[in-house]
């Protein structure tokens, strides 16, 4: 597989409801922050914590366009994306289609994510052609 097709494999295994939880424990850097929403940060542990707790009950995940990809340098990928999610938080639906902002770091010759934002509400697709 080539570094591209690592990366993006590993998105797509992100967007699985059932890895969801604790797929930053197992893929980030130690320094991993996810920025929410609400702007506040969280790490791999505390996401897997609220992933795991029932409050958030993931239907479906999907990397519905992936926007930009760029090679910032040998071990440093920007890719940004839009991720279709159904869940429902605290029996909350939830309809959402946020655009999300990564960045990965090849540590030890292994793709792991570092850094991650995610936007609220509905991404307008059309305004990425």
């Amino acid at each position: 597989m080539t570094d591209k097709e690592k990366i993006i494999s590993l998105l797509n295994e992100l967007a699985t409801p059932e890895e969801m939880g604790s797929f930053f424990v197992k893929n980030a850097t130690s320094d991993f922050l996810l920025i929410r929403p609400s702007g506040n940060p969280i790490d791999a542990a505390g996401f897997e914590k609220m992933m795991t707790s029932g409050d958030v009950i993931q239907d479906k995940t999907e990397i519905t366009k992936i926007h930009r990809f760029e090679f910032l340098s040998a071990n440093i990928v920007m890719c940004i994306f839009t991720l279709g999610s159904k869940f429902s938080y605290k029996g909350k639906p939830n309809d959402d289609l946020p655009t999300v902002t990564s960045i990965f770091k090849k540590v030890d010759n292994i793709w792991k994510i570092h850094w991650m934002q995610r936007s609220t509400g509905d991404s307008d697709l059309s305004l990425w052609d």
